[in-house]
């Protein structure tokens, strides 16, 4: 390209000659104008060329960004669908654990008008049984460390994504305590009252314990509705099932946002 410009000047030069002078040495003035064009037409290839390359390396470049964001438009979509599912099948879990803690909570309250003891030991098991709210944040991360994020140049987006993946501290270490009370203290106290033969068989087969032969378990129903501290667990259990609740529900509707935004 600057080869075919510099042909272009030369010829303008040979054509503004004098006639008869096209090719020979001229007077000094006209010598020295002839060189002073010749510089500055340097000049303006070297500009011209270097504009050339940082057009062409800005295209290069934008076209390297384009294919990054979209691979990271891609990426995170697929992550947020896949937790809209977890997200589903954990409210589904918590509220089927929910309802098994209710139903043990109203044996030992003596509520129930009749009593299935294959029902109850499936509630022991299930009542415990909280699920852990976890999204798949590689993609976001990835985002963040390694300052990509800057490709999107997306204040809106930045915030969303922001809002979703990063979890408040306190609350999350506030939360693990009263799990980890309720749920351990559940365990412990509830492991009184029964083999451990009843956990063990029913995750080890497939949950196919013998719910039926409520002896080999060994458990101990009046004992466990004389435990008041037994019950204060389940309860705890059953309020911090209503965090986890909310959780989920602003969890989906964030992710939903998200995904929206990004495919709008």
């Amino acid at each position: 390209m600057i080869k075919f410009f510099r042909k272009i000047r030369q010829n303008l030069l040979m054509e503004n000659l004098p006639t008869g002078q096209a090719g020979k040495t001229g007077k000094p003035a006209f010598a020295a104008g002839r060189y002073f064009k010749y510089v500055i037409g340097e000049i303006v290839l070297v500009m011209i060329g270097i504009l050339l390359a940082l057009q062409v390396n800005n295209w290069n470049e934008e076209r390297k960004n384009t294919r990054i964001r979209k691979s990271y438009l891609k990426n995170l979509k697929v992550d947020l669908k896949k937790d809209l599912e977890n997200l589903e099948r954990l409210n589904t879990i918590n509220t089927s654990a929910e309802t098994e803690g209710f139903y043990l909570a109203d044996f030992l309250d003596n509520n129930l008008m009749e009593v299935d003891t294959s029902r109850l030991m499936k509630s022991i098991i299930f009542t415990g049984f909280i699920p852990n709210l976890t999204v798949i944040s590689a993609t976001y991360n990835d985002l963040i460390n390694s300052n990509n994020i800057q490709l999107f140049n997306d204040v809106e987006l930045k915030r969303l994504l922001d809002d979703y993946y990063i979890r408040n501290n306190w609350a999350e270490l506030f939360k693990n305590r009263i799990l980890k009370t309720a749920w351990y203290d559940y365990r412990d106290e509830m492991s009184k009252f029964h083999s451990p033969l009843l956990n063990r068989d029913y995750f080890a087969g497939n949950n196919s314990i013998e719910l039926n032969y409520s002896w080999k378990y060994n458990v101990e129903w009046n004992e466990m509705k004389n435990n008041k501290y037994l019950k204060t667990q389940i309860g705890l259990i059953g309020a911090y099932r209503l965090l986890i609740r909310n959780d989920l529900v602003r969890y989906t509707q964030k992710a939903k946002t998200i995904l929206k935004y990004l495919e709008k």
